[in-house]
């Protein structure tokens, strides 16, 4: 019995890698964003009249990101083209109705976990 292709899973689809680059992407917009924030409030804290109380502005930063995605998973056989053939893993993400009508094998497979944290700042080391 021949191996045939699966249907692609229905909804919208994403390669991994673009799915984690656009989480990364937002995390770095929402940090602009608090950035810009905060420099705002900076200006209207200095103009403020001697003598009046006011609150300085508050600098927030995320220390460390985790996402986890979860997700339905199969693999299915795919031509490459001059009679060979290749494997591909397809995911997306869990649909309680799939589940309810297939149980849990439709949501079986694949879990991913990323986490984005700031590197320690790098010393320079004098060579003597």
């Amino acid at each position: 019995m021949a191996d045939l292709p699966l249907p692609p899973l229905p909804g919208r689809q994403a390669a991994l890698g673009t799915l984690l680059a656009e989480v990364a992407d937002g995390l770095v917009a929402a940090q602009r964003q608090l950035d810009a924030d905060a420099g705002s409030r900076v200006a209207g804290y200095f103009e403020t009249p001697q003598g009046e109380v006011t609150l300085p502005p508050l600098w927030y930063t995320f220390n460390e990101l985790n996402v986890q995605f979860e997700m339905a998973a199969r693999v299915s056989r795919v031509a490459a083209g001059a009679g060979d053939s290749g494997v591909r893993l397809e995911c997306r993400l869990l649909d309680p109705a799939a589940v309810s009508l297939f149980g849990y094998a439709a949501a079986s497979g694949f879990k991913v976990s990323l986490t984005l944290a700031p590197q320690p700042a790098a010393v320079p080391v004098e060579e003597s």
